[in-house]
């Protein structure tokens, strides 16, 4: 990872785990899909040393996928790179999406199709002493860097920028950036900023999103086409045993708008209740003008056996009803989550514990109107290495799945995926 010594690197509930024993639930094999179809996996990258923390846009116009990830290398270098994938599986090619001096990490994607190229958002580490993370981008073309489109900043302050996230609004022609602000000695806050996406900053822009005496972290943020606006969603540690999950609504232009139940303008909460309720992941679903918000709850246990759930909220962000996406007697944890190119249906991913303490990357669809599903397997652990980290993405034909992939023997970390296609099963008559 980028320094060991950062606090924020891991969820605070989550460094307690323990192993109790496994009851799946609610579950069904790959062999008994019906409606899902699991296309082979794909080695992504296989670079020598560890890569971490998968990040996946979907490119619309030329039907393929970039994902983006951490490389930590063998000269102990952070780096961001990146690979596309096409719709069918097959890879591209590998860049290194920002190749100068100190580190970078924790990267996210989003797609313009407007200009047909990405930008990259990750921390930089800018005076190569682990002391004054910032948060920069580069656009990067649909097939490839540009050596004319350099790095650049988003935010610069003299303190700690971390956890980036981005989202593209095709309306507007701009992406919003938030981040995790860590000053020293003070809770940590949500920011934002917006991105041109020709280039360049709406004047004067860059704000705070959420603040307070408790810490806020680990924001996401999607785009819902079919208003032209944003959710903001994030963490809040009421204590270390009290996380809440929260969010916010905003214009095209960064204004807050109201949300929640009761209906407010500014943060409103997801899920609130006296456990650790973490790490969300947002997504919209323009064409029933819907958001979907999935995280980890450890369900008032200590840390012990964290489950997944997820809410649907309406596109004025009124939250709905609460779904226990999948739970076992060990933890299920890092959830993703996705909506299809056409807005139809939403797919999320997460991570599995099992007995023996491997995990694997198992996932579940959704519709809008509130049904799911079984859950299944995506990828188990094999030789007693684990799969863990999943990300997901959704295209016209399938979804695209990213995960860390400890390799045989657990010598390190490299990037696998799985392209999931979607179906309706009919059963074959014949007359």
């Amino acid at each position: 990872m980028v320094k060991q010594n950062l606090w924020f690197r891991l969820p605070l509930a989550i460094l307690t785990l323990i192993a109790v024993g496994l009851t799946q639930s609610s579950s069904i094999s790959p062999a008994s899909l019906t409606t899902s179809m699991l296309r082979n996996e794909i080695v992504i990258s296989d670079l020598v040393r560890n890569e971490y923390r998968p990040q996946i846009a979907y490119n619309s116009i030329h039907d393929e996928y970039l994902v983006v990830w951490e490389y930590l290398s063998p000269g102990d270098q952070h780096s961001v790179f990146a690979t596309r994938v096409s719709a069918n599986g097959r890879l591209l090619g590998t860049f290194n999406v920002a190749p100068n001096p100190y580190d970078r990490g924790f990267p996210d994607v989003a797609y313009d199709p407007i200009h047909d190229r990405y930008l990259v958002v990750f921390s930089y580490d800018s005076r190569g002493d682990g002391s004054d993370w910032d948060i920069n981008g580069r656009f990067i073309p649909w097939n490839g860097p540009d050596p004319e489109l350099s790095e650049f900043g988003i935010c610069i302050w003299s303190s700690n920028q971390l956890y980036p996230s981005v989202a593209f609004a095709s309306s507007s022609q701009q992406f919003l950036v938030t981040w995790t602000n860590a000053p020293d000695s003070l809770p940590t806050y949500i920011s934002a900023r917006r991105v041109f996406s020709a280039g360049g900053f709406p004047a004067g822009d860059g704000f705070t999103v959420s603040s307070g005496t408790a810490s806020r972290a680990f924001s996401d943020v999607a785009y819902n086409l079919a208003r032209d606006e944003y959710l903001v969603t994030w963490s809040v540690v009421k204590s270390s045993s009290n996380l809440d999950i929260a969010g916010m609504r905003l214009d095209a232009s960064g204004q807050f708008l109201a949300g929640g139940d009761p209906y407010q303008i500014g943060e409103f909460t997801i899920a609130g209740w006296p456990a650790c309720e973490e790490l969300p992941a947002v997504t919209a679903c323009h064409d029933s003008d819907q958001y979907m918000v999935a995280w980890q709850s450890d369900q008032d246990t200590g840390g012990v056996d964290y489950a997944i759930y997820a809410r649907f909220l309406s596109g004025e962000a009124v939250p709905g009803t609460v779904h226990l996406i999948s739970d076992t007697t060990l933890p299920q944890i890092y959830p993703d989550i996705a909506c299809d190119a056409f807005g139809k249906q939403y797919l999320l991913t997460w991570s599995n514990h099992y007995l023996d303490g491997e995990s694997g990357i198992w996932a579940r669809f959704a519709y809008p109107n509130g049904t799911l599903d079984p859950e299944f397997e995506v990828v188990g652990p094999k030789y007693h290495e684990s799969r863990v980290n999943g990300a997901v993405m959704g295209g016209r034909r399938n979804f695209l799945t990213a995960w860390e992939h400890v390799k045989d023997g657990g010598a390190s970390l490299d990037i696998h995926g799985r392209l999931i296609g979607y179906f309706l099963y009919l059963p074959l008559v014949i007359k």
